[in-house]
């Protein structure tokens, strides 16, 4: 049965983010001190995600986090997916950093995910977002 979970939840995960990267681009912000601000809060949150072992987390520490580090949490699991979900992943996180449309993007991604994770890990209390990343590796893998 868990083997099971795992399978589906990687591919309603893989699923969200093809959907996720498919969609048209907004047009770019022309406000330049709130694209600035947004590239600091989006650094601030990296640095917060590098720094704290989200894979670990059970739905336990999920459901006592704030959605700041819900947030930081889901931009970690898809920093860890995303490469294998997508060719040229990494090099799009890059983009984001100066192309405000390329941000929406994966925020928009990142709130997907949140809601994947939370389903995730209300199937079993000993799954972790590592498991979620293990297994939508794995479903990707396979689909190869």
């Amino acid at each position: 049965m868990k083997k099971i979970v795992l399978v589906v939840a990687a591919v309603v995960l893989c699923m969200a983010f093809a959907v996720g990267c498919a969609a048209p681009a907004a047009a770019p912000s022309e406000s330049a001190p709130a694209s600035e601000a947004a590239s600091a809060e989006a650094s601030g949150e990296a640095s917060a995600a590098a720094n704290t072992d989200y894979m670990s987390w059970t739905a336990t520490e999920w459901e006592a986090a704030s959605d700041a580090e819900k947030t930081a949490a889901s931009e970690a699991l898809l920093l860890d997916i995303g490469d294998y979900l997508m060719d040229g992943f990494a090099a799009m996180v890059e983009q984001a950093k100066t192309d405000d449309s390329v941000k929406e993007q994966i925020d928009s991604q990142v709130e997907s995910l949140k809601t994947q994770i939370e389903t995730f890990l209300a199937s079993s209390s000993s799954f972790t977002i590592g498991d979620l990343a293990q297994a939508s590796k794995q479903a990707v893998g396979s689909a190869e």
